[in-house]
């Protein structure tokens, strides 16, 4: 069994945001850490807070299969690679798109898609107007939907979800039911259901009940796309890719 520290005491100390720089990286990945490990890490947790797994995840055992499961069908993204657009930031993105702002299908401004993942802050203006100056106004807009989607039916992009990040949250925040923050922070969406961003609070969800439904916005892209767009957009408005360069 591996060693590990309070996750209370840690996001207590250092904030949610800086606990993976604090311990170096996480250790248990939910896509390849077996259950038994998995559960004995959660009772471990639970046990500190004054609280016992199946009282507070009653489901436990069969909602973390079903996430391991779905987890058969990620894209392998890494963590590094993935787009940051944080909730603040989404209803600015699904304007952007319904504009047509952003460069997305044919004719291209620069000649081909254009989707840099370094940019200097003034390149970053330029390319969230790109849109507009390949001499069509109309060609690029997009019209996402906002909605609401079972955590049972959507997709995660990236390889990794932590469960010190899941077990650590339900233990500070509580469990996710209907009415609580984590459902109605919104995740971006690709259109066959793969997750942009939010991957954690949709492990949370899955964890607690996979028919929670989460606030979404369904972006008529396909995934591999949407991916080229989501991450040079956080790059051009300047959010920083989450994770760590190993």
């Amino acid at each position: 069994m591996k060693d590990h520290r309070d996750v209370l005491q840690v996001l207590a100390e250092w904030g949610e945001s800086d606990l993976l720089e604090a311990e170096g990286g996480f250790s248990y990945n939910v896509f390849s850490t077996p259950l038994a490990e998995a559960r004995a890490y959660a009772e471990g947790v639970f046990e500190r807070a004054g609280r016992l797994l199946d009282e507070t995840l009653p489901g436990f055992d069969r909602n973390y299969k079903a996430l391991q499961a779905i987890g058969a069908k990620t894209l392998g993204v890494s963590r590094i690679d993935m787009p940051v657009i944080e909730p603040t930031d989404m209803a600015e993105f699904d304007q952007a798109l319904k504009a047509g702002h952003i460069d997305i299908f044919k004719p291209y401004a620069k000649g081909k898609l254009y989707t840099p993942v370094r940019m200097s802050p003034q390149e970053g203006i330029e390319w969230v107007i790109l849109g507009f100056k390949d001499g069509q106004e109309k060609d690029d807009r997009l019209r996402a939907q906002w909605t609401k989607r079972a955590a049972r039916t959507l997709l995660p992009t990236q390889k990794q979800i932590w469960l010190e990040k899941l077990i650590g949250n339900i233990a500070k925040f509580g469990v996710p039911r209907s009415g609580s923050p984590v459902l109605e922070t919104t995740i971006i969406v690709s259109k066959e259901g793969y997750i942009l961003d939010g991957h954690h609070r949709y492990g949370q969800v899955m964890l607690a009940d996979p028919a929670l439904k989460m606030r979404a916005l369904v972006v008529p892209l396909n995934a591999r796309r949407l991916l080229q767009i989501g991450r040079s957009y956080g790059t051009a408005i300047g959010n920083e890719p989450k994770g760590r360069l190993r």
